[in-house]
């Protein structure tokens, strides 16, 4: 390896490797409020430092970019500001020779971003909400506290009295939809406490109803008061729990997520074929959002590359006086693109819209990048 590729190599990578650390320290760090709450499902500590790790692989993909940018942009602006980046051209090497070593790197960063996104992130993002759905299933209490999940299960819960997630909820109400006669059950208990393997239940009474099989008849009622009511917390869960779970598209692996929309279009096929104007908008949708999730990967990948030849481009300075002009210019379109990025996270229904908002912005910094780079070469400040 050239000595030229060495140095800037190793400058480089030192650089990037400690933005990474340093973005992932200040990611982790906003996520403590997500892995305070996971502690308070009662998860041990095995648990905790697991569900904590796994949040790395889901960082890494935004933090790469933004760090190859921070570091090409530093070494550019250190060479112009030593005269070694004048030392060199003079020597014979032109900007592209310098800029091979630092553009060459960030392809195989390229490449491995998106594998990071593709396949860890994914498997990481599916494990976490894995772990928080068997802690759930442990606990009913900390099942009930779960407004979302209790909502998509059609179960009403509050505690209107003390409570303590996971271990006691006092003066009670839950409504339980009863499927077989559509009806509500409902609970009002004093407390509800939560042991390792037992639920216990004070004062508590249930009204449900009793199909009188008559059609001009009410449904009987009946309330059971029970002084205390114990169960086993497995008993419980199941009660409660019904299983609604929908696998996203940003846990499933390319290979998975390729394989669900040749599903897809398989059904949206057979929906035109039916005719089924509410099935073929309902299809077409979701494969939209396939076709934008992909999209999305692929631009997570292509920023790094990006924003390396971006960092290069706008840290060259060729004028004696040290100018910030470039530095505002990469921080505006570093975060157009971050706006852009997540405004197609929400627009995933429409591809060509998402897909836009996901690769223009990329092409706008690599044009700026070369009108910059082209400026610097023919000597214009």
């Amino acid at each position: 390896m050239p000595t030229l590729w060495r140095y800037l190599l190793s400058h480089f990578f030192k650089v990037t490797f400690f933005c990474v650390l340093a973005f992932v320290a200040i990611l982790i760090t906003m996520q403590l409020d997500e892995i305070a709450h996971f502690a308070a499902l009662g998860a041990p500590v095995y648990y905790i430092l697991l569900f904590s790790f796994y949040q790395i692989p889901y960082i890494l993909p935004i933090a790469i970019p933004i760090s190859c940018l921070i570091a090409a942009f530093i070494i550019t602006q250190r060479l112009s500001s030593t005269r070694e980046l004048t030392a060199l051209r003079a020597s014979g090497f032109s900007l592209n020779d310098i800029m091979a070593p630092l553009l060459l790197s960030a392809a195989f960063l390229s490449v491995f971003n998106f594998w990071m996104v593709s396949e860890v992130a994914t498997q990481s993002h599916l494990t976490t909400n894995l772990l928080k759905s068997e802690l759930r299933s442990i606990n009913p209490l900390l099942l009930l506290n779960n407004k979302h999940m209790m909502r998509l299960k059609g179960i009403y819960f509050d505690a209107l009295g003390p409570t303590r997630v996971g271990e006691s909820a006092s003066e009670v109400i839950l409504a339980i939809p009863n499927t077989n006669q559509q009806r509500l059950n409902l609970i009002i208990a004093q407390k509800f406490k939560a042991a390792p393997s037992l639920f216990v239940g004070h004062n508590v009474t249930l009204i449900t109803t009793m199909d009188s099989k008559q059609e001009d008849q009410f449904d009987h009622l009946l309330i059971e008061n029970m002084e205390k009511l114990v169960s086993s917390t497995d008993d419980f869960s199941k009660i409660l729990q019904k299983k609604v779970w929908t696998v996203n598209n940003d846990y499933l692996k390319m290979s998975f997520l390729l394989v669900r929309m040749s599903d897809q279009r398989a059904a949206l096929k057979q929906a035109r074929l039916q005719n089924d104007s509410t099935q073929i908008k309902t299809l077409s949708g979701q494969l939209h959002r396939s076709y934008a999730e992909i999209t999305r990967r692929i631009s997570i990948a292509l920023s790094v590359l990006s924003f390396t030849f971006m960092g290069i481009a706008f840290g060259i300075n060729i004028s004696r006086q040290k100018k910030t002009s470039h530095l505002f210019y990469a921080i505006f379109l570093t975060v157009f693109y971050l706006i852009t990025f997540f405004v197609a996270k929400g627009a995933d229904q429409n591809w060509p819209l998402a897909a836009s908002l996901y690769t223009i912005p990329l092409f706008i910094i690599i044009l700026t990048s070369m009108f910059a780079l082209n400026r610097a070469t023919r000597g214009i400040e």
